[in-house]
């Protein structure tokens, strides 16, 4: 945090801009501003100091990138900041998850693709799904030639490693509910009749459900194919569809099962007031309600309901197996980090963007800089997955633990216990969030 301070003051006063980390003597007189205006000039100059603590890390970036070209003693600086060792990237012990069985969502890129590169290589059967089935197929092969390279194999899918375990792809559109619903058919098909070579049955299972996929800060209002604002529709409400979808399959583990979903402290843009003005407005941002769209208020609302989803879900399965013995569940959430995947595409491309990795654009600046400015503030995908695979490979618990034990904490930031804000997790709020839920996508979960 020192760097990037020293970063942002360095720019403001090379380029008098107002788009980064305000100062405290800056913040004083915000505050002091605000406490003279009404109550909407208040929670829109919240909104936009929240705002600028998300974009300073790109913007920094952006304006070395310009400065660097003029003046080498920045780039060398730079530079010698990204010489030092990085964190350890965190893989489970080859074979240690042999038998279970891992979907992942939004797994043809960024988090998703790198945690089934590292699930798969772990031993694990992964389900890696994607919008089109052309984007799955796609990244079963890129899984696959990552085995292969890490078992020492020549760089080629020509003449793949064979490893008892698979990884198959298969299509999903979390925008589009009827997708969602026929995913058990289409998975069933994908996987056979058993999950895992080593314990044949009837129907397959799944033991851990990766809920990674999401969309963040589109500029102007999209809706999915169900009429839902597609940031709340994708984060929230295709995954709780999901889970309600895939929970027989859950059921079937025989060792209990784990949801992760992928928040952000970005829920942390929400207070508990927000959120009940959200549901007040069933999830719907309009002019004549309190809850109005805007591209950081909707993600951070998705981001907020992907915490009280968790937090719901859990109670829910603790009290069914204090009341029936049920083998169990269990469900954590996390912040990954400010990592370098496509996940901005619409800060940077406009409501229309494709699929783009912040930091694969650096080539156009000079000799490369963007990029190198951009991994001294934010992580890498390498870096960033490490959270979402620690806790799909259940490595919070003991390693004879059930997937259904009660893990430490809910909510998990850099692989250890993190401090999601009241909005996210207000018991109350995170039972009508689950009611509406299943309203609004017709999907009622027997739990």
């Amino acid at each position: 945090m020192r760097h990037l301070r020293l970063l942002v003051v360095t720019l403001q006063l090379s380029l008098g801009s107002s788009l980064f980390l305000p100062t405290p003597r800056q913040q004083q007189r915000r505050l002091s501003v605000s406490q003279a205006t009404n109550r909407n000039d208040q929670a829109a100059e919240v909104m936009s100091r929240r705002k600028a603590v998300f974009e300073a890390p790109l913007a920094a970036a952006a304006a070395l990138a310009v400065l660097a070209a003029g003046n080498p003693k920045i780039a060398l600086a730079a530079e010698e900041k990204g010489s030092k060792s990085p964190p350890p990237v965190y893989s489970p012990a080859p074979g240690s998850l042999a038998g279970r069985v891992v979907l992942i969502t939004g797994a043809n890129t960024g988090l998703g693709l790198e945690s089934a590169k590292r699930l798969y290589a772990s031993g694990a059967t992964v389900v890696v799904t994607a919008r089109t089935q052309a984007k799955a197929d796609a990244a079963v092969d890129a899984v696959k030639l990552f085995a292969a390279v890490g078992a020492g194999a020549s760089p080629s899918l020509s003449s793949p490693v064979s490893l008892p375990n698979k990884v198959v792809g298969v299509e999903l559109d979390l925008a589009n509910l009827e997708s969602v619903k026929a995913l058990p058919t289409r998975l069933t098909a994908a996987l056979g009749k058993s999950s895992s070579s080593s314990a044949p049955q009837a129907l397959p299972f799944v033991d851990v459900l990766l809920n990674n996929a999401g969309v963040m800060a589109i500029p102007e209002r999209l809706d999915t194919s169900d009429g839902f604002e597609r940031t709340v529709g994708v984060n929230h409400l295709g995954h709780f569809a999901l889970f309600g979808a895939l929970l027989p399959f859950l059921e079937r583990a025989p060792h209990g099962f784990r949801v992760v979903t992928v928040s952000s402290e970005g829920h942390k843009i929400v207070t508990p007031q927000g959120m009940a003005d959200a549901l007040d407005a069933r999830l719907d941002p309009t002019t004549l309600s309190k809850y109005k769209y805007n591209p950081w208020g909707a993600y951070g609302v998705s981001k907020a309901a992907n915490v009280l989803f968790t937090v719901e879900l859990d109670r829910r399965l603790k009290e069914k197996a204090s009341a029936n013995g049920f083998l169990g569940g269990s469900a954590v959430t996390l912040h990954p980090g400010a990592v370098q995947t496509d996940l901005p595409r619409y800060i940077v491309g406009g409501k229309s963007a494709g699929d783009i990795r912040m930091s694969e654009t650096a080539g156009s600046a000079p000799n490369g800089f963007l990029k190198k400015a951009l991994d001294s503030v934010v992580l890498t995908v390498e870096k960033g997955a490490n959270t979402q695979v620690y806790l799909s490979a259940a490595a919070d618990l003991e390693p004879n633990d059930p997937l259904g034990k009660t893990p430490a904490a809910l909510y998990f930031d850099n692989m250890k216990p993190g401090r999601p804000n009241k909005a996210a997790t207000d018991p109350e709020l995170a039972k009508r969030l689950w009611d509406l839920s299943e309203e609004l996508t017709g999907v009622k979960i027997d739990l």
